[in-house]
């Protein structure tokens, strides 16, 4: 199908064409914007990069306005801020534990108390250590008789399994005997089955070879006909391709 293309400007210069007729169209990718002929002069009507001066206008105003208020905001801020910072430098109250200087003497009092505190904790926790030591060692007592206990009975145990073993031991090596003679009865099963399938496949190769060679003439003849329709279409699609461009250069508008 052809494509109807106005007048247009891919590269080069921006701004509009210096005429066009009445209702005539043209586009410069260069400035993004579409023109228009008026009759009298070309006028920008639109595009990704068209705007009118009001608008510009009313963007100037409306970004001007919030930087003035964002201004007004940071000074109201640091000034706020700036109080806060010497209400923590100077003793403003006595009362209230709001500057430096109170809150180190504040810190070294805890420290002291914490100081009490740990020693304290320090002498409870030995007590409690001494306790903890003596109780385990009653217990490893116990565990260490359970234990020699737990060794005797294991060994029993250990004797009783090993004669089991013995047992079981025998009766594989009879099964070893009965799976050797079954196994012996297999393989020669085994060889005559090789022997008749070997004869069959000769069968079954023979005819496949047969069969491939059908299969290879019957190809040759479909790609044959097939090499033909492609000449074919090849010289019709040429044909038409000729007449799309033949078409597309008479309604083609140029470049300005």
């Amino acid at each position: 199908m052809a494509n109807l293309r106005i007048k247009r400007r891919l590269t080069g210069a921006a701004g509009a064409p210096s005429s066009l007729l009445s209702g005539e169209p043209a586009y410069n990718k260069v400035d993004g914007i579409l023109y228009i002929g008026d009759g009298s002069a070309v006028v920008p009507i639109g595009g990704a990069h068209y705007a009118t001066a009001t608008a510009l206008a009313s963007e100037s105003s409306a970004r001007a306005s919030a930087v003035s208020s964002e201004n007004s905001r940071a000074v109201t801020a640091e000034l706020a801020l700036g109080v806060r910072i010497d209400n923590v430098l100077t003793n403003v109250d006595a009362t209230a534990l709001n500057s430096l200087s109170e809150i180190v003497t504040a810190f070294q009092g805890a420290d002291s108390t914490l100081n009490g505190a740990i020693t304290s904790l320090a002498t409870s926790a030995s007590s409690a250590l001494t306790s903890e030591v003596n109780r385990a060692t009653a217990a490893e007592g116990v565990i260490a008789a359970n234990l020699a206990t737990e060794i005797t009975d294991r060994a029993s145990a250990i004797t009783t399994v090993q004669g089991n073993i013995n047992t079981v031991a025998a009766n594989l090596a009879t099964e070893t005997s009965a799976r050797t003679s079954a196994d012996s009865t297999l393989t020669s099963n085994l060889s005559s089955e090789i022997s008749r399938a070997t004869a069959a496949e000769g069968v079954v190769a023979a005819n496949l070879a047969t069969e491939i060679t059908d299969r290879a003439s019957a190809v040759s003849a479909v790609t044959s006909s097939l090499n033909s329709e492609i000449s074919r279409a090849t010289a019709a699609e040429g044909s038409l391709d000729s007449r799309l461009d033949a078409i597309e250069a008479e309604i083609d508008g140029g470049s300005f």
